[in-house]
């Protein structure tokens, strides 16, 4: 099993940690702008000092099966996937930035716009435990039943003239989510062959981010 973790900080070494103990033979590179998040790592994973898009924008390539882990965790405060296909599009494509129309963000929960436009979505109103293990049915901290899984919300919303392009965030430990290599490489697939207006969504059960572009074949 090949992890990628992209960043060094509180919650990219609550992932090193679990993955470590639950997949002891596991292949785990970490990766940080800043090296010094990196030197408790070093000697017991492989580390990385470079931005984490940056690295992923490099690295991530569908032509080489040995470029491609099984599983990449983001934990920096960007929307990795969004980044990550938009930098990688950029030569073939124009992508332009807008905001996500505020009648989509009217069918999901919780609604909170991000200083770029995007929205951050979810059915918690309060902070969650980090340890919670993401049951299928229920929300562990209050026990209530949940109605609909956003990721399933963002996939089922058909919006006016919009692609819907949505990546499932899955718990790989209590408290840690990820997402396979080959989620991104399929939502740059369709993305690519989408002209117009596109929202991009990463989402699990609970919470999930939406950015929303244009895309134009240069």
């Amino acid at each position: 099993m090949v992890f990628w973790i992209i960043g060094a900080g509180k919650f990219g070494s609550r992932a090193v940690r679990f993955l470590t103990k639950e997949y002891p033979e596991a292949r785990i590179t970490l990766v940080d702008s800043d090296r010094y998040a990196l030197a408790d790592w070093q000697g017991r994973v492989a580390t990385v000092w470079d931005d984490g898009v940056t690295f992923l924008v490099r690295q991530l390539n569908e032509t080489e099966a040995r470029t491609v882990p099984d599983w990449i965790v983001p934990a920096i405060p960007v929307h990795v996937a969004f980044e990550w296909l938009r930098h990688t599009l950029a030569k073939r494509f124009d992508i332009t930035s807008v905001p996500v129309p505020d009648a989509f963000g009217s069918l999901l929960p919780h609604p909170v716009r991000g200083s770029k436009g995007e929205l951050y979505v979810s059915h918690a109103t309060f902070m969650c435990p980090e340890d919670c293990p993401e049951p299928p049915d229920v929300c562990m901290a209050t026990g209530e039943p949940r109605k609909t899984d956003v990721y399933k919300m963002l996939e089922q919303t058909i919006f006016a003239e919009h692609t819907s392009v949505v990546v499932r965030s899955r718990q790989l430990a209590p408290g840690v989510g990820g997402y396979p290599a080959q989620a991104l490489l399929n939502a740059r697939v369709k993305v690519s062959r989408s002209e117009g207006r596109v929202l991009m969504g990463t989402a699990c059960r609970c919470h999930g981010v939406v950015h929303a572009f244009r895309i134009v074949k240069n």
